[in-house]
């Protein structure tokens, strides 16, 4: 919801706002349309992104604990900035409860341009 408030200040800056998700492209449409969120959700249900960038909780202890379980092959939170060429400049994959505060990505977004 965060990005959402803030989406103008991402757009002044010529920045695209895009949630990754590990959850079906149905779910992602109910969940956007709850929150009232006007960026695209992108599901990746192969988990193909989530690995690649490290944000994929995928210990594979975590599939014999009960108290873990329902963690395995979630996407952590993670807040990623990719240049216009594709580079990544900044990320941080951190605790699912975790929140970033958006003036720090658009700190960083700034020093970009």
């Amino acid at each position: 919801m965060a990005f959402q408030l803030d989406l103008p200040k991402f757009e002044a800056a010529n920045a695209q706002v895009l949630g990754v998700s590990v959850d079906f492209n149905a779910a992602n449409t109910v969940f956007a349309e709850k929150l009232g969120l006007k960026f695209p959700l992108l599901s990746d249900t192969r988990r193909v992104i989530t690995r690649a960038y490290g944000a994929l909780s995928d210990d594979p202890a975590a599939a014999n604990d009960a108290r873990r379980i329902a963690g395995y092959l979630r996407a952590k939170r993670a807040w990623f900035v990719i240049d216009k060429a594709g580079i990544l400049r900044y990320a941080k994959v951190g605790d699912p409860r975790g929140i970033l505060p958006n003036d720090e990505l658009l700190e960083v977004i700034g020093k970009l341009q």
